[in-house]
């Protein structure tokens, strides 16, 4: 057969309707599939050539000029695997689009068709093609008849108006049309394709460092054996220096997100370790190595601020089923839970039992007047998303074995038993303290009139000294309400207060600490004060916490990390961890 008389084959065809969001999201969408790689510890199970999604059929780039369309477009429907189908509002009006879908149905059948939602709601963006299929059914005369009956349709959200976000969406739903066409789960996709992330970022991280400390003491020597270049050597030392320090600057923030990957898995030792190896162990030796993203990776780890709430606390060998909890006498409570499964219903203490659901929900339940609260959001700093295979709460250590887990997570509930009180204050009060919530757009300026903040709706902060138009500082990715900028003046430090959560700042206004509950600081006791809003215990809620500054993390690190090493698990996984 000639090359031009050859068929060509598809991994995918993508049918969308030619409007500007549309479009946009097709051309994101190609690009990125056809770039899909499996993780390397995937691909033992798949041929070479199927080690990533090679062709993908878009109208705009595959078809060729002709004065009929359809001929072509009917050859590439032949010859496609699987249809994917970019869902907005606008996608049921087009009979062209309608004509795709039922033509590959014909021709591949309704398993095979995938779907992206990228605007509206399912059943409005939906067409019928997907919606419905034809079955052939005998009824009770014995005729053979053909009935349409409703499916729910195998999809991905990309719903954002914003580009940026909408990209990470469309990241995370190409693991999701990739997972079909490979046969796969895609949660384990979605975990293998992020070790092999971190793996990833760390080598390279590591990799830079040690080019660039190598290249340094090159020069160096050199600089000392070619006299008559002196001037030249060294200013190409000073050069290397600085590239070999912006090297270990990232190195730190690459192991800062290493850290955050470990912690949310429980293993917090490793977490500790992880980022404590990339700090230096003093900010005033080495102050040029100073990273405000490593001190907020460490102090997460180390989790004193997060008072009353349940720290990562490492990781055990699975214990046996009979360890586990279960729901007990309290199963009927499943029905008032949305069909999320309890796992296991604990007492917590003498007038509540703790309620753990497979989506890793907590609740607070009292039999004595029927109440049942949700304390998620206040006890679990960052929520993890894996399915809860069991779970047990004994001696204020929760056990968690999450689904395909081959070991238990403890988290240590840091009760404020730990701390000294300061008080007790009403909600009301605690409320009336913090002032108004800041609207979008609107104002507010520091406790020491330095600094003006204003908060944006696209969770974007920007600081701007006194008397200046220029931001000094923009903040991204910062979710939350605030009411404004306090400044503890003994330290040097301020703090983003935040209606739940508020966050430390250092002097060059980055985050170095989120500080859930804070309420006022204590020049005297150098600590802040945090309030925590129980209901059912009679515990002051007014508590002091230490404040932790850059030599205070290091020292409780090390602490805390005497003794220990990394298993050789985890130093095969995350080979940055290595000595």
């Amino acid at each position: 057969m000639s090359e031009a008389n050859r068929e060509t084959h598809y991994n995918a065809f993508i049918s969308y309707r030619h409007h500007e969001l549309d479009k946009a999201v097709a051309i994101e969408l190609h690009r990125k599939i056809e770039r899909f790689r499996l993780p390397v510890n995937m691909r033992k199970d798949f041929p070479r050539e199927r080690w990533g999604i090679q062709r993908v059929f878009r109208d705009q780039d595959e078809l060729p000029l002709a004065s009929n369309l359809s001929d072509p477009i009917e050859e590439a429907l032949r010859n496609s695997e699987w249809l994917v189908v970019i869902c907005t509002p606008r996608l049921p009006e087009s009979k062209w689009c309608q004509k795709e879908i039922e033509t590959f149905k014909a021709l591949h059948g309704q398993d095979h068709i995938l779907a992206i939602l990228a605007e509206g709601e399912p059943d409005e963006s939906f067409p019928e093609g997907i919606r419905f299929r034809d079955v052939t059914r005998t009824n009770e005369n014995g005729d053979v008849v053909t009935v349409r009956e409703e499916v729910e349709p195998l999809a991905a959200d990309v719903r954002e108006s914003d580009p940026r976000k909408r990209s990470r969406l469309i990241d995370d739903a190409v693991l999701r049309l990739a997972a079909p066409m490979y046969g796969l789960g895609y949660d384990d996709l979605k975990q293998r394709h992020r070790e092999q992330r971190i793996r990833r970022i760390a080598s390279v991280s590591a990799v830079c460092a040690l080019v660039f400390l190598i290249f340094g003491i090159c020069m160096t020597a050199l600089s000392i054996k070619i006299s008559d270049q002196k001037k030249t050597i060294e200013s190409q030392h000073e050069e290397l220096q600085e590239q070999y320090l912006q090297s270990r600057k990232k190195y730190e923030e690459s192991m800062a997100l290493v850290s955050g990957e470990l912690l949310g898995l429980g293993r917090r030792q490793d977490a500790l370790y992880a980022i404590r190896t990339a700090m230096p162990s003093s900010r005033d030796e080495e102050p040029e190595l100073y990273s405000s993203a490593a001190q907020y990776a460490l102090t997460n780890a180390l989790g004193d601020y997060n008072v009353d709430m349940l720290v990562p606390d490492g990781v055990m060998e699975l214990p046996p089923d009979d360890f586990w909890g279960d729901a007990g006498e309290y199963f009927y409570l499943e029905n008032y839970l949305g069909g999320t499964q309890i796992i296991c219903a604990e007492e917590f203490d003498e007038s509540h039992v703790l309620i753990v659901t497979s989506d890793f929900t907590l609740y607070l339940y009292s039999p004595d007047d029927n109440t049942l609260l949700d304390y998620t959001a206040t006890w679990l700093p960052e929520k993890p998303d894996e399915y809860v295979f069991g779970a047990a709460f004994r001696d204020d250590v929760l056990y968690i074995q999450f689904a395909d887990a081959g070991n238990a997570v403890r988290y240590r509930f840091n009760r404020r038993d730990n701390y000294e009180s300061a008080g007790n204050i009403e909600y009301s009060d605690y409320s009336v303290s913090r002032g108004p919530v800041l609207s979008d757009g609107e104002e507010a300026w520091s406790g020491d009139g330095r600094f003006m903040f204003v908060q944006k709706g696209d969770h974007t902060i920007e600081f701007f000294e006194n008397g200046s138009d220029t931001p000094a500082r923009t903040l991204y990715d910062i979710h939350g309400t605030f009411t404004g900028l306090g400044k503890l003046y003994d330290t040097g430090l301020y703090v983003l207060i935040g209606v739940n959560t508020s966050y430390l700042l250092n002097g060059d206004l980055e985050v170095i600490a989120s500080v859930p509950g804070f309420y006022d600081y204590s020049p005297d006791k150098k600590a802040l004060i945090l309030f925590r809003n129980d209901s059912f215990c009679d515990h002051d809620n007014l508590i002091y916490v230490p404040l932790r500054e850059y030599d205070d993390l290091i020292k409780e690190a090390d602490s805390k990390l005497a003794g220990y090493a990394p298993s050789e698990e985890m130093r095969e996984r995350y080979r940055m961890l290595d000595d």
